[in-house]
């Protein structure tokens, strides 16, 4: 610690001395001034086979649509360093909060793009990850960037997250870490268009994206991660008119099922809390009944399809597994020791609550 602070003191000093000994030179970043910098807030990354394209976008004053700056090269890190010779300002990535990976790219493998953020010394492991569906990146960018640009849109749609129900934001971290511990993941995908729309999201496994999760699949993922806050749904039981429900809450507890000793599936038990939005000004208990029956067969549909991309795809892609064994530790061996899960009956089982308010008391 010592050492650490005395060669910080001798840093501080250079100024002063007017020297600069090769021990520290390239240890520390050159002094540059805020107006010879330009701030990359998002970074896009496409590949063929024959090596990658980076494109760098900042935010935008309102009026104003985004500058892009393009690199090519073998390798991402030489394909920024491409990036700087363009333009009069130094390129600085510390402030990067979205990385975009270009399905092709990601089918290949995303290997690569997120061990540059892990590696590179300003890139942040914060920083929200996304797949392109149906295009790369560059071009997803170049679109929204004619009016306004890939940051503003991307963050805008972070912050909306809580007002849909088909999607969420994960870091590279989180991406890094269910890789390591189970060899799968997931990720929010976009649109390639200009609106840069959520799409769902993308199942990556080994390191590369394998498919995706369509609008029901991915209302399934965020039931079983219990991230629902706001989402409409309307439904219709037989011999009663139609009403349209507001769910307000979800909560998924996911249970190993055996038979003996032998690990035969997961059971996703969910319950869902719901509002009366539309409907019969009043309702009695039975019809109530009936709406929380036809509510849960179609929240269990959604789960039901998130699950059963686990199985075609033989990926624990949403940490189920792990998730078993927080629930029940003394199975963590028969949970956590080379679970093919395609070997496994995935089921989901609901319970849907319409809380009570004066649009349904009978």
């Amino acid at each position: 610690m010592k050492r650490f602070i005395a060669v910080l003191l001798a840093a501080a000093m250079l100024p002063l001395s007017g020297c600069a000994p090769l021990s520290l030179t390239g240890m520390l970043p050159y002094a540059r001034e805020i107006e010879d910098m330009e701030l990359v807030r998002t970074l896009g990354v496409d590949g063929d086979g024959e090596g990658v394209t980076v494109t760098g976008s900042g935010g935008t004053q309102e009026g104003e649509n985004a500058n892009l700056v393009t690199g090519q090269a073998t390798t991402i890190s030489a394909a920024v360093l491409t990036m700087q010779s363009q333009g009069s300002s130094y390129l600085y990535f510390g402030h990067v909060g979205q990385l975009l990976l270009g399905e092709e790219l990601a089918r290949r493998g995303a290997k690569d793009s997120l061990d540059y953020v892990l590696r590179d010394v300003e890139m942040r492991l914060e920083m929200a990850l996304y797949l392109v569906r149906d295009g790369t990146a560059e071009a997803a960018m170049e679109a929204a960037a004619q009016d306004g640009s890939a940051t503003d849109r991307l963050e805008a749609l972070a912050e909306d997250v809580g007002l849909t129900a088909d999607t969420t934001t994960r870091s590279v971290k989180d991406v890094l870490a269910d890789l390591e511990d189970g060899g799968a993941s997931f990720a929010p995908a976009i649109s390639a268009d200009d609106t840069l729309t959520a799409a769902g999201y993308g199942i990556l496994k080994d390191d590369a994206l394998v498919g995706w999760a369509d609008q029901e699949a991915a209302l399934g993922i965020n039931l079983i991660l219990s991230r629902v806050d706001a989402d409409m749904v309307e439904v219709a039981p037989a011999g009663q008119a139609s009403a349209a429900l507001r769910v307000v809450g979800a909560r998924s507890v996911i249970r190993p099922v055996f038979e003996g000793k032998t690990l035969t599936g997961l059971r996703v038990e969910c319950r869902v809390e719901a509002n009366l939005a539309e409907g019969p000004p009043a309702v009695d208990d039975q019809r109530r009944q009936a709406l929380c029956d036809a509510l849960a067969e179609i929240e269990r549909e959604r789960i039901q399809a998130a699950l059963d991309l686990a199985v075609t795809y033989n990926a624990d892609y949403l940490g189920l597994c792990r998730a078993a064994a927080l629930l029940a530790p003394w199975h963590k061996q028969a949970l956590l020791d080379g679970v093919e899960m395609k070997d496994l009956t995935l089921t989901a089982q609901v319970e849907a609550v319409i809380q009570r308010s004066y649009h349904a008391d009978g």
